[in-house]
């Protein structure tokens, strides 16, 4: 007898989805971002990248639209502006790559991007790289195309923005304008990725899955946060991140071989 379906999923891929759900957006509650990175990493283990990413961005969205009226005032306006335009360049790029490219490559390439970007953050070497002063328009510019096309392409846009600002601003200031960020990035890659059909396919089930294990990953994540420390939970996204990297870049070159 074959196994009951919930919108289309098996009881195996129903386990999975929740699982990585909930940890992804505990991840989110506890660090502040990486939701997408973690969920589309683990999600890409066991469904196409043209699936996932769609239903992380309006996971994302879903999750944190209402933090952006507590912290609007925080916001840096003058690199946000310069950011959002980078950003608004390159995501229709990237969701090109992302319409058009065969499921195992695009499995790869998320995949070893997640485990450079989690090694990179825990040797050190993002933050020796990066600037001791905020850097001027062309660098917000330059920071936002490549936010963008990783967004549109993998949904994993967060990291160059990351690193621009809590490398150069208080926390606070960076915290508010990554919200700001976020929101907009969220909202227009799902624009273009309804325009291409990426969303109205196979995307509203799994974010009808997987809504009820995110809402209550953040709820948990925020509560855990409150009580652990900050550098250690960081170091422990990124060793998450890294891990999965390394499991999905194992999984998609045995694929293709």
């Amino acid at each position: 007898m074959a196994d009951p379906l919930l919108l289309g999923f098996g009881p195996a891929a129903l386990a999975g989805i929740g699982v990585v759900a909930l940890a992804a957006f505990v991840v989110r509650g506890l660090s502040g971002f990486g939701s997408s990175m973690v969920g589309i990493g683990g999600l890409s283990l066991l469904l196409p990248p043209a699936q996932v990413v769609p239903a992380f961005l309006a996971l994302e969205l879903l999750t944190t639209a209402h933090l952006l009226p507590g912290v609007w005032r925080q916001v840096d306006g003058r690199s946000l502006r310069a950011l959002v335009a980078g950003a608004a360049l390159a995501t229709p790029l990237g969701l090109l790559l992302l319409a058009g490219v065969a499921a195992d490559p695009m499995r790869l390439l998320v995949s070893a991007s997640l485990l450079a970007i989690a090694l990179a953050m825990l040797s050190g070497l993002a933050q020796r790289l990066t600037p001791q002063h905020t850097p001027g328009t062309a660098g917000a510019l330059a920071a936002g195309f490549a936010s963008g096309l990783l967004n549109g392409a993998a949904g994993i846009g967060g990291p160059p923005v990351i690193v621009f600002y809590f490398a150069t601003t208080t926390a606070a200031v960076s915290r508010a304008s990554l919200i700001a960020y976020f929101l907009f990035t969220d909202v227009y890659a799902l624009a273009w990725a309804g325009g291409t059909g990426l969303l109205t396919t196979a995307a509203w089930p799994l974010i009808g899955v997987a809504l009820p294990f995110a809402l209550t990953g953040v709820w948990l994540g925020q509560r855990l946060y409150r009580q652990l420390d900050e550098a250690r939970l960081r170091r422990l996204v990124w060793a998450l991140l890294a891990l999965l990297g390394a499991l999905g870049v194992a999984n998609a070159a045995w694929r293709l071989i």
